[in-house]
């Protein structure tokens, strides 16, 4: 079901982005609000479909988590610079606490620990007041707990709604406000803490505001996880690359095939060369010798992943590197994409910018 909706997504989204920077043909500033639009409730359904698909795989037993000593300060530093652009928006202040020094990794998944902050963290902003705040404080309520706690000044939740907060699809009163949900996102934050040996919980008063929290294990040691390198921000409208590249892309769905061969005509010096399977990939990059191939995973007949491998086994092809592109987005899949040895996984709907700063790495003189 991953790949079924998000296919078309990726070619609504991946077109809606070509419009909106398009320099070329630049759209009016009436024509660019309304893309603009598109861009808005498109990813407000992917956000929506990511959701209903995590909350199917946590209850069929399908998520994986992959524990490791994980850096409470990485985490929120990253999670208020992703935060910062929506509070800005909405008005809010947001401030993390300074953290006690005896509680600096806990025990879990980081990916999945981020994401349960990042729920409370846009609830604790969506559902705020104008000119409100939110604080980020950490505690240790046992001496082999932590707790991150977001606090808000927003109007609180009805007592009369708190006991179902955490049921599927209970929005505590706002199913018909004007803040779009599913009503799903807390349900999944609670299961997810579970599933790695933590809690979660919430206090709230009517009228004043809440306080949700996550309580995680205590690691052990004083290890950090490594900080993870952020791409730098890719040029929002045209990039230009040293000398003559060459791309494959090799896809089978012909909106998603105009949209990469429209991506591509926006980068200087650089062609792209396409094949509707993963055999003519195959030939085509022992023939044509690109300078990266980017590679659908759900194909006819030959899977991406089994054209990544043959194409490691040939003496030519073998030092090309391999970029999926799939709408394959469960970190199980990110992780069996990683090991099986893909440059890059990257997943649909693309983000632009992020596939652009991935060429950018491999283009550049150094690579």
């Amino acid at each position: 079901m991953s790949h079924e909706l998000r296919t078309p997504l990726n070619a609504i989204l991946g077109f809606a982005q070509l419009l909106h920077r398009d320099r070329k043909e630049p759209l009016s500033g009436r024509h660019k609000e309304r893309v603009g639009q598109l861009l808005t409730g498109g990813q407000h359904l992917l956000r929506l479909i990511d959701d209903i698909l995590d909350l199917s795989r946590i209850e069929a037993g399908a998520v994986s988590i992959y524990p490791e000593p994980v850096s409470i300060r990485e985490v929120l530093d990253e999670l208020t610079r992703t935060l910062e652009p929506m509070a800005e928006d909405h008005g809010i202040h947001v401030k993390v606490d300074s953290l006690p020094p005896q509680v600096a990794t806990v025990a879990g998944d980081r990916t999945r620990f981020a994401q349960i902050l990042m729920n409370f963290g846009s609830n604790a902003i969506k559902y705020n007041r104008p000119a409100g705040s939110v604080v980020i404080t950490v505690s240790t309520p046992r001496p082999d707990r932590v707790r991150v706690a977001v606090n808000d000044t927003g109007i609180g939740i009805p007592a009369d709604k708190q006991q179902k907060l955490f049921q599927p699809f209970q929005r505590a009163g706002q199913e018909l406000g004007p803040i779009q949900g599913t009503g799903i996102g807390l349900v999944i934050t609670k299961r997810l803490a579970e599933l790695m040996g933590g809690d979660v919980g919430f206090r709230s008063v009517w009228g004043e505001g809440s306080e949700f929290w996550v309580d995680m294990p205590l690691h052990s040691s004083t290890a950090h996880s490594a900080p993870r390198p952020s791409p730098g921000d890719a040029d929002a409208d045209r990039v230009t690359l040293q000398g003559r590249r060459l791309v494959l892309y090799v896809e089978d769905n012909p909106a998603n095939v105009a949209f990469m061969q429209d991506l591509v005509s926006s980068l200087e010096n650089v062609d792209v060369l396409t094949a509707p399977t993963a055999e003519m990939g195959v030939e085509l990059a022992r023939t044509r010798h690109p300078d990266v191939v980017v590679m659908d995973i759900n194909l006819p007949g030959m899977s991406g992943t089994e054209a990544l491998h043959a194409l490691r086994a040939a003496p030519e092809t073998k030092g090309i590197p391999v970029i999926a592109l799939t709408a394959a987005a469960s970190e199980r899949d990110k992780a069996r994409g990683i090991q099986a040895g893909f440059y890059r996984y990257l997943t649909k709907p693309v983000k632009v910018d992020e596939f652009v700063t991935a060429l950018e790495a491999l283009f550049a003189p150094a690579a």
